[in-house]
């Protein structure tokens, strides 16, 4: 059995340039179950609370991907049900198991919603890498896929040669032409790190450029997510924060010059044409009114960070 190390498992997802919120939301829910199973205690207070410090830990890792506190909270409202140690960790492993498969069925949701409020598109234009657009193109059969690399990390340029291979008709340009190729596509589809309680989107650095692309030429520019992306921990008060990585992704140093990595940024609803998730279509007006169900179960972690 290899070892645990909790540390490493976390520093593992605070690194992780390549992956989406919700493949890292996962990865967070199943590094919980890891722990449930393999941290030592002798009641059930002691694992809980052992469970509850990496949980707070792994939420705050990646501050602009908000399924992660969602997620983690809503494991932890259920497990406030059990009291033996034997039957904790056997529903840490069924919640975080059931979070982990919910993923799935909610992008089968997302693309039946994604195909009723898109008419008879057949191509589509995205940017960088979601696990979520990815498996939507794939569910909804699109013909044609345009993608732009989405330096540093080239994320784009992975999903371009992993739906190519799939039998794809893909094309593939660097960021900066995206405006010359958005209407070769009939829908531009990106995916969110976090939805934000007014109905704009934190998503990786670029989308907002490919909005006012699609704006200029009459494009539609849907965001299509599950409603774990929804930023509750804002919704509360908690500030956004923008995630950025180090400067060697994008140059060496140069003498004189301040050289920036800024991850993600804000997407303004005014520039989105709609926000698509497992439950349809939704405006701002929809996004609060979830919020504020969803609130219940990651007050807590709002409190444990906020203090």
């Amino acid at each position: 059995m290899p070892s645990y190390d909790p540390e490493k498992l976390i520093q593992g997802i605070k690194e992780d340039n390549i992956h989406g919120a919700d493949w890292l939301s996962n990865a967070a829910v199943g590094v919980l179950i890891t722990a449930g199973l393999r941290e030592s205690a002798t009641d059930v207070d002691v694992l809980h609370e052992r469970l509850w410090d990496i949980g707070i830990r792994l939420a705050a890792t990646r501050p602009s991907m908000a399924p992660l506190a969602n997620k983690i909270g809503y494991l932890f409202s259920e497990l406030d049900k059990v009291s033996s140690l034997k039957e904790y960790r056997v529903k840490v492993s069924a919640v975080g198991t059931t979070i982990i498969n919910g993923s799935k069925t909610n992008k089968q949701k997302v693309a039946e919603h994604l195909k009723g409020v898109s008419g008879d598109a057949e191509s589509v234009f995205t940017y960088s890498y979601s696990g979520t657009v990815a498996d939507v193109i794939r569910l909804v059969g699109y013909d044609y896929v345009v993608i732009t690399e989405s330096r540093p990390m080239m994320e784009g340029k992975k999903l371009a040669k992993e739906l190519g291979a799939e039998g794809f008709k893909v094309v593939l340009m660097v960021d900066g032409a995206a405006g010359m190729y958005v209407k070769a596509a009939d829908i531009c589809l990106i995916g969110a790190d976090s939805v934000q309680y007014n109905g704009s989107v934190i998503n990786k650095v670029g989308s907002k450029l490919l909005a006012y692309a699609a704006r200029d030429q009459d494009v539609p520019y849907y965001v299509i997510c599950d409603t774990s992306k929804f930023n509750v921990l804002n919704y509360l008060g908690q500030s956004i924060e923008l995630e950025a990585k180090t400067p060697d992704e994008v140059s060496e140093p140069l003498e004189n010059v301040d050289i920036k990595n800024p991850y993600f940024e804000v997407v303004p609803p005014e520039l989105i044409t709609g926000v698509v998730t497992e439950m349809g279509l939704m405006a701002p007006l929809d996004i609060r009114q979830q919020m504020e169900s969803m609130r219940k179960y990651v007050e807590p972690l709002y409190r444990a960070t906020s203090t």
